[in-house]
């Protein structure tokens, strides 16, 4: 049935045209997201919630758009819609993503967190980027994040993912609902859904409920919802005076979002309160028309809220990358650069909105009016734009201005050795395994293990899981990790034979990075001292025996790394001209060996007594060799770098330790 006699008329539908109000929704709902990811002052600590309330205004004006056109038949209606938004979120999203792309090549070293970001970066121009946040194991609230440039692009993928499927809903709803019951209640059931999935799954899958789609569909769908209820309503009602009243009662809820809505166990129930104010604040704004405007109507349909409200996309796109950007270089805590940063990215997005967005989306020419070449055009853009930001991925270490992008000095987690390895001939070694596990430490030692495999002989088995130590003589073991430790080392008996060595390599310190050096430096060590409680100390031992007494009666030789120097500072965030006065570097990347020694008396003297009640147990202590003198360094005499960061080794640093570390193995494996 392809008539249009059952469309909502046109004396029914909410106020047609542009609504002033809606663009000043849109600039409170960016400003929130701008001033919660710059921490300004801990003011908005919901501000996140911001992307909320775009969800719901999306799905409200994307609703209005496609009632207007719902005279057309299904394929014209649709390549319409998806030549419509071709033309308004392509152009500046590419932009954005190829400029980020270069700027993380120049800025960012390919030794920090380069793998991750390039996979975001690269699955944004495909519109998927939500999805390699969410198979993932940091939030979006996590300290690695804040140094991902493509982390917001999570929810234009969540849009984009929603209109592959809404139009068609609609297009049902707008012809056939009333005289089809399944075009009436399709979309409030999957909305219903939706929600009931969310609440599910904030609980037992956090990372999928917080970016994926169908925990995020019903959101989105209460916008358009919103829509279909407020066609219903009649331009006398529109009239009556309580249109301020909805409004005020929605501003008031975002409110409470932007200010009590925690980080955790988002998006519900919290993301309730951002939805439900949206939608009355949208539909205090539609009733009241064109009537004579409250104060409240006054203040959003004011130029400026309106401006940035029509900046708001460029806004959005702009304003992470650029904090990214200064957070990893010139740091974000000056007041200066605290100054500039708003300058900075107003200018950008005006230039993007005015230069790129609007003659793009409004222009003439046959290839944006005609979806068929607007389409063509579009893909064509996002293939070309995406091979551009793999080729920039791939050749990181040529274009680089950073030191550290010298991997095989910095990187400890790949290349095959450079320098001739000469094998040890030796009967004892025949056969031999060496099972390592740990934590991240594990994987910052793979360009020793390599070495030593090479040169050994040996076969080298790994199992890592950051922030999974493994025997850390600090505290109790995470108990996060603990079906996948036991899982290892139930492999790892399965597989040993009596004589081979299993090394477990984790972080054994307490981190000194994010610590507030401006003080009294005594008070903060003691304050890193102090953190180790007695029933830490209880639960370390316990988590040390769960471990090594059945390594032991398995017939194998268990080794340890004793506590290797941490920094206050990571190094390589401090090593390059345009980040060396970041406030982050302020501390330094020295560190007084006695500082170290006393950080780790309590693990050395917890290690001391086992050792002696596991003759399996032995100890390897990298110390002497990373921090031989007075001072410990960041950097060797020869001013290359022993570690990566703050506490993980460096690939230079793995090759100046294994020498070491190849000589105790040969030992251990002679037979007694």
């Amino acid at each position: 049935m392809s008539s249009t006699s059952h469309l909502p008329s046109k004396n029914r539908r909410p106020a047609g045209g542009y609504l002033p109000g809606i663009d000043g929704l849109r600039a409170i709902a960016v400003l929130a997201v701008i001033i919660f990811h710059i921490e300004f002052l801990g003011f908005l600590p919901g501000g996140f919630t911001g992307v909320d309330m775009f969800f719901v205004i999306s799905g409200y004006v994307i609703s209005q758009s496609l009632a207007e056109r719902g005279d057309r038949a299904l394929h014209a209606y649709l390549l319409d819609f998806y030549r419509r938004r071709a033309l308004r979120i392509l152009p500046a999203l590419l932009v954005v993503l190829l400029v980020s792309v270069m700027l993380s090549a120049l800025l960012v070293p390919p030794v920090w967190l380069s793998t991750h970001n390039a996979d975001t970066g690269l699955t944004a121009f495909l519109g998927v980027s939500n999805f390699t946040l969410a198979w993932q194991s940091n939030t979006y609230f996590s300290p690695s994040a804040e140094f991902n440039p493509y982390l917001h692009t999570w929810s234009l993928g969540v849009e984009e993912q929603f209109y592959v499927i809404f139009p068609v809903l609609f297009f049902c709803w707008l012809r056939y609902h009333a005289t089809h019951l399944l075009a009436r209640i399709a979309l409030p059931l999957l909305t219903l859904a939706s929600l009931l999935w969310c609440a599910l799954q904030t609980q037992a899958a956090p990372l999928s409920a917080f970016y994926l789609l169908p925990s995020r569909f019903w959101e989105l769908a209460a916008g358009a919802l919103l829509f279909h209820m407020l066609s219903n309503t009649t331009g006398a009602r529109r009239e009556a005076t309580w249109p301020l009243v909805l409004l005020g009662a929605g501003l008031g809820l975002l409110m409470a979002g932007f200010v009590w809505t925690p980080v955790r166990g988002f998006p519900f129930p919290w993301a309730l309160v951002t939805v439900a104010g949206t939608a009355l604040a949208i539909a205090g704004i539609v009733l009241a028309g064109g009537g004579r405007p409250g104060l409240l109507h006054r203040v959003l349909s004011a130029w400026p809220m309106t401006y940035i409200g029509r900046l708001s996309y460029s806004l959005y796109l702009w304003h992470w990358p650029v904090a990214v950007f200064l957070r990893w270089t010139v740091g974000l805590e000056t007041l200066f650069v605290q100054m500039l940063y708003p300058l900075v990215v107003l200018g950008l997005a005006a230039a993007s909105y005015h230069w790129i967005e609007q003659p793009i989306r409004r222009g003439r020419s046959v290839l944006q009016r005609r979806a068929s070449l607007t389409l063509g055009a579009a893909l064509l853009a996002v293939g070309l734009s995406a091979w551009a930001a793999m080729w920039t991925v791939d050749n990181t270490e040529r274009l680089s201005l950073s030191t550290v992008a010298d991997s095989y000095t910095w990187h400890a987690y790949k290349h095959y050795p450079r320098e001739p390895i000469e094998p040890v001939e030796d009967p004892a070694l025949q056969g031999r395994q060496l099972f390592v596990l740990g934590d991240s430490h594990t994987a910052a030692y793979r360009t020793m293990l390599n070495i030593v495999s090479l040169r050994l002989g040996i076969e080298v088995v790994e199992y890592e899981r950051g922030g999974c130590a493994v025997v850390s003589l600090l505290a109790a073991d995470p108990l996060a990790c603990g079906a996948w430790r036991d899982a290892a080392l139930a492999d790892i008996r399965a597989r040993a034979k009596p004589g081979d060595v299993v090394f477990l390599a984790s972080l054994r310190m307490p981190e000194l990075t994010g610590r507030d050096w401006q003080g009294d430096e005594e008070a903060v060590f003691a304050q890193a001292l102090g953190e180790r409680t007695a029933q830490q100390a209880q639960e370390a031992r316990a988590a040390a025996d769960a471990v090594l007494a059945p390594l032991q009666t398995a017939g194998l030789t268990v080794l340890i790394d004793a506590p290797a120097p941490v920094f206050k500072a990571p190094a390589n965030r401090c090593s390059d001209v345009f980040n060396r006065m970041n406030p982050v570097c302020a501390p330094g990347l020295t560190v007084e060996r006695d500082r170290v020694v006393q950080l780790r008396a309590p693990q050395m003297h917890l290690l001391t007594v086992l050792a002696r009640e596991y003759p399996a147990l032995k100890i390897w202590d990298p110390l002497p060799i990373l921090c031989p003198g007075a001072t410990c360094s960041a950097y060797d005499t020869d001013a290359q770098p022993l570690f990566a960061d703050a506490d993980h080794l460096s690939g230079h640093g793995n090759r100046v330790l294994e020498p070491s570390f190849t000589q105790l193995l040969i030992r251990l494996y002679q037979p007694l």
